[in-house]
């Protein structure tokens, strides 16, 4: 491992992030600029309008079937938090990539690493670099 090939890519990453966000911006400046994508945004927007009530009604109809949804994925989502944790600790103890699922089936994992972004002064994330709203972090 070399330190200063690390240090170089997170810095070679870091220009190239910037590089993209000046060029989005000057692409949002001649979107903005083009009175041919505002006419066309505009009936967009009232087309969305329209299909939201629509979808709106729909969803009322179904009330039953989305607060199952939402239970449902409230559910995976702590299930994949925990299989997470427990696919971590099985591989730092096992030291393999492999496990046998109910059916006998071996299914590899990964585990993936991401460098935090930098804090910012404008930036509200805690340690972990999810966005948070308490002032304080």
């Amino acid at each position: 491992m070399d330190l200063e090939m690390i240090r170089t890519r997170m810095s070679q990453i870091d220009d190239l992030e910037e590089e993209n966000r000046k060029a989005k911006e000057l692409i949002k400046d001649q979107l903005d600029n083009s009175e041919d994508f505002q006419e066309v945004s505009q009936k967009a927007k009232e087309n969305l309008k329209e299909k939201r009530l629509l979808k709106d009604k729909i969803l009322a109809e179904s009330q039953n079937l989305v607060e199952d949804i939402r239970a449902n994925n409230e559910e995976i989502s702590t299930l994949k938090e925990i299989l997470s944790a427990e696919l971590v600790d099985y591989y730092q103890q096992k030291k393999t990539d492999e496990i046998a699922d109910k059916s006998g089936e071996t299914r590899k994992f990964k585990i993936v690493v991401r460098l935090i972004p930098k804090k910012l002064a404008y930036d509200k994330r805690d340690f972990e670099g999810k966005y948070t709203s308490n002032e304080n972090v």
